[in-house]
């Protein structure tokens, strides 16, 4: 591996760990600061943890695909161990945002409802996570299918889920997380073999 290369790996790296403290910590501060209630700190640690799910698959994802973006487009194609990386980072990301979009469900219990009705509701809240699923079932092995599903599945959250500017927060939380997942399908696809026109 060459020294500039690895320097800017290390540089990279270091500038999305940052991004990712300062992004959980400032979401943090405006959870507690819009309920000034919330002093127990095992909830804020709770719910700073759930918070660094789509934070730590933002930053993941923008590291590994620029990496092997550089790699790719240096050499004609990526290490063998970027490769599987590659190959299992969508899959593994894609399950992890299913489930923190799902835990949103669980709210639902909340309500005073029957057990038929409170049922139905976590059903119902549920779809989002459940076709997100079916979707990665149909990817799992055809990477292709993945980046289209995905880039779909994003362009939907963005419709639905920010309407507003006080909805912009869901861009971070929701839509660019599933966007990267599709970009991370997408180099899976393209970027784990060599360019026909170029010797590795």
């Amino acid at each position: 591996m060459n020294t500039p290369n690895s320097q800017f790996n290390r540089v990279l790296w270091m500038a999305m760990v940052i991004l990712f403290v300062l992004s959980v910590a400032a979401f943090t501060y405006l959870n507690i600061a819009a309920d000034p209630g919330l002093d127990k700190w095992w909830i804020v640690a709770l719910n700073a943890l759930i918070i660094s799910l789509p934070f730590g698959l933002l930053y993941g994802a923008i590291y590994v695909l620029s990496v092997a973006w550089m790699e790719y487009h240096q050499r004609g194609q990526v290490t063998p161990r970027l490769a599987k990386i590659i190959h299992w980072a969508p899959r593994i990301a894609a399950l992890l945002i299913i489930f923190f979009i799902s835990l949103f469900s669980l709210d639902v219990f909340e309500m005073q409802a029957s057990p038929l009705e409170l049922l139905a509701g976590f059903l119902m809240h549920n779809i989002p996570s459940i076709s997100m699923l079916v979707l990665l079932a149909f990817a799992w092995k055809r990477p292709a299918v993945g980046f289209a599903a995905f880039i779909i599945a994003g362009t939907l959250f963005a419709v639905f889920f920010v309407r507003s500017i006080y909805a912009l927060p869901n861009l971070l939380l929701f839509v660019f997380p599933i966007l990267l997942i599709a970009g991370l399908f997408y180099a899976d696809w393209k970027w784990t073999k060599p360019l026909p026109t170029r010797q590795a």
